[in-house]
């Protein structure tokens, strides 16, 4: 699952510019956004996980929610 999380991150990712292949997630960077998306999903249970994904990714491109 965690491999899945991470392409599925990473596909996320490269719509903002940032290509993981080339420039991975540092461990720090997969941990952080790991939890932010465990949160996301225990506070909205019904919503999807790309969605979640989607809103994870705005959040730490734009410095909010826990990455601010």
């Amino acid at each position: 699952m965690d491999q899945f999380l991470e392409k599925m991150l990473g596909q996320a990712l490269r719509q903002y510019g940032r290509n993981v292949a080339t420039d991975p997630l540092s461990p720090y960077e997969k941990q952080s956004l790991k939890a932010a998306l465990k949160e996301r999903q225990n506070e909205e249970p019904d919503e999807d996980l790309h969605a979640h994904i989607e809103d994870v990714i705005y959040d730490y491109v734009t410095n909010q929610g826990l990455f601010s």
